[in-house]
């Protein structure tokens, strides 16, 4: 058996937590292994100081703490009884606002979308314009002087 299995059974008895038909096999580890002997000691010891240290819970306690639980409630209800109303206005503003904001953000969004998507046609068109003019044969343009245009295709 490794040490760190018998360090986790040692740690099951100390919680209380370990099989009455476990804990006679640890003892015998216990007798022959002296690390496992000395982690054994010191989680007793520090076992008896948190049970030393412990008080006892007071009565009146609970019935204090049960009683300031009911006067916060009753404060909790009274929240607007105890402001100011520039405050309850600046509340109610600010909540205003943030949906204000809320709207215009997705305006703005929206706007957004809709100029992107212009772009991207503006882009295509400008794209097959580009390619409509470099279809067309080139073409000498030649003037006389009678003001005569003639206008012949070198292929």
């Amino acid at each position: 058996m490794s040490e760190q299995d018998i360090f986790e059974i040692v740690n099951l008895y100390a919680d209380g937590e370990l099989d009455k038909s476990i804990e006679a096999k640890m003892f015998s580890i216990l007798a022959s292994n002296p690390e496992a002997r000395e982690y054994f000691k010191s989680l007793q010891k520090i076992r008896t100081v948190v049970e030393k240290t412990t008080e006892d819970f007071p009565s009146e306690l609970e019935e204090r703490i049960l009683r300031n639980l009911k006067s916060e409630m009753r404060t909790a209800k009274s929240f607007f009884k105890n402001h100011d109303i520039k405050n309850l206005i600046s509340y109610a503003a600010a909540i205003i606002f943030l949906f204000i904001d809320g709207y215009l953000f997705l305006k703005v969004s929206s706007y957004q979308e809709r100029l992107e998507t212009v772009s991207q046609q503006m882009f295509f068109q400008s794209k097959t314009i580009e390619m409509l003019y470099n279809s067309y044969d080139k073409v000498e343009v030649k003037a006389n002087l009678d003001n005569q245009i003639i206008i012949k295709p070198s292929i």
